[in-house]
């Protein structure tokens, strides 16, 4: 075995500093034998998680055999475990703390003890909860962990080929109890399905690596193909933004954009978006609609409007309704103010501005539109906002944010900040008359 380990894992017998993650099972104990037998800057990292009451004395054990070795050995206790989603706490406490030691000590590999059976067991568990391409590969011998290498070099080694080893060596090691339970997903697929696996074809562990690697690469191989895709995806601090030719014409190769585009925003947005939302949006993607949000959670919404596409949190919509009167302000939710004043002149160039007769009755109205509202294009023309919204291509987003401003009879007199009703132009602008004010607040 030993000569197997080291001929498959070349990065071993560099001159790195190692940092092996130990929790005294078989896996990692013979991981740890081997890699005493060569002259390695090797260190010790543990999690007590506290979880089961044998912890202590597993993480004393560990803590004795490294000050007997002249190991670095480097202990973490979990004061506080976690009440729900147990499994998912405890491993992010654990690479938390992988890192951490890492970056202080300057330890540029992290060794893990996953094996062959690991492997088989996460495809086969993925397969059945379903996911991505990429996520359905299992789980990769080498990657990026921090500023270093995440390695797990037994990942061509069966589970009965480690207890083997640890047999003939005689090593010490503690079995984990949870290990066997049948409450946990894992446990079920590696006592039940498993071995059915292993009595059909003996290799059945040779061919779960190499479909991770054929995943692996296929991945590799779209996400090439898409680069120029993704490059033209734009963030403007705040969303994302591409048009309709970034998005690829083949249903296919819109899945796997969508995929990649999601993973690429995935750091920023912490946003995890299912197999169910993507199919949903290539379904969305079919359809004529020029304009449609796709809510994906956490506060994300995926949308169109017209030719472009957003990822953007959504915008919360105020229903405030707001009084105003001469020489009056008010102060909108999206930053906005309106003023009303007597003036006989449009006194500023930027803003929207309303000239309105000094007959308009007061107070003026100040709202968000709702259904049925309509304004005054012309003598003949009375439009419903809906459908100058729809005639004019305006984005939902801009929609949103639009103000309908009425007399105190309920006219509409003007939607800001696009239209000015024709009941509110007046011939008379050499002549005292009102200014309604609308300007937007700029960010400094």
């Amino acid at each position: 075995m030993e000569q197997v380990f080291f001929r498959d894992n070349p990065e071993l017998l560099t001159k790195k500093k190692l940092l092996l993650a130990v929790s005294t099972g078989v896996d990692s104990m013979v991981l740890l034998h081997l890699l005493e037998q060569q002259n390695i800057q090797l260190g010790v990292v543990h999690v007590n998680h506290q979880l089961r009451p044998e912890s202590k004395k597993e993480a004393d054990f560990l803590q004795d055999y490294c000050r007997k070795h002249q190991l670095p050995f480097y202990l973490k206790v979990w004061e506080q475990p976690a009440k729900e989603n147990i499994e998912a706490e405890a491993r992010k406490l654990r690479y938390t703390f992988f890192e951490k030691i890492m970056a202080q000590e300057n330890y540029e590999l992290l060794l893990t003890a996953h094996h062959g059976d690991d492997q088989l067991e996460t495809l086969l568990m993925r397969l059945a909860r379903g996911g991505s391409l990429i996520g359905h590969s299992g789980i990769a011998r080498k990657q990026s962990f921090g500023e270093g290498i995440l390695l797990r070099p037994l990942l061509a080694f069966s589970k009965e080929e480690i207890y083997a080893y640890a047999k003939k060596e005689q090593l010490i090691y503690f079995e984990d109890a949870t290990n066997v339970s049948p409450a946990y997903f894992r446990n079920r697929i590696r006592q039940n399905v498993v071995p059915e696996l292993k009595k059909e074809n003996p290799q059945i562990l040779l061919h779960a690596q190499q479909f991770h690697q054929q995943l692996t690469w296929a991945d590799q191989l779209i996400t090439q193909l898409l680069k120029e895709n993704l490059r033209k995806v734009v963030f403007d601090g705040q969303r994302w933004c591409f048009t309709e030719e970034t998005l690829p014409t083949d249903t296919g190769a819109r899945y796997y954009f969508l995929a990649a585009f999601f993973q690429h925003v995935a750091p920023q947005t912490k946003l995890a978006v299912s197999q169910k939302q993507l199919f949903s949006l290539l379904e969305q993607l079919q359809r004529t609609s020029s304009q449609w949000v796709v809510d994906l959670g956490e506060g994300w919404q995926f949308v169109r409007r017209y030719q472009r596409f957003y990822l953007e949190l959504k915008a919360s919509v105020d229903e405030g309704i707001f009084h105003l009167t001469e020489n009056e302000t008010i102060l909108l939710p999206n930053t906005a103010s309106i003023t009303l004043q007597k003036s006989d002149l449009l006194t500023k160039k930027n803003g929207y501005q309303v000239p309105l007769p000094l007959t308009v009755q007061l107070p003026l109205t100040v709202r968000k539109r709702a259904a049925g509202d309509r304004i005054s294009l012309s003598k003949t023309l009375k439009k419903r906002i809906s459908r100058y919204f729809i005639d004019r291509k305006i984005p939902t987003d801009e929609r949103e944010d639009a103000w309908v401003v009425t007399d105190a009879a309920g006219e509409v007199v003007a939607l800001l900040p696009f239209v000015n009703s024709y009941l509110s132009i007046t011939t008379e602008t050499d002549r005292i008359h009102y200014i309604l004010d609308y300007t937007l607040q700029v960010a400094k």
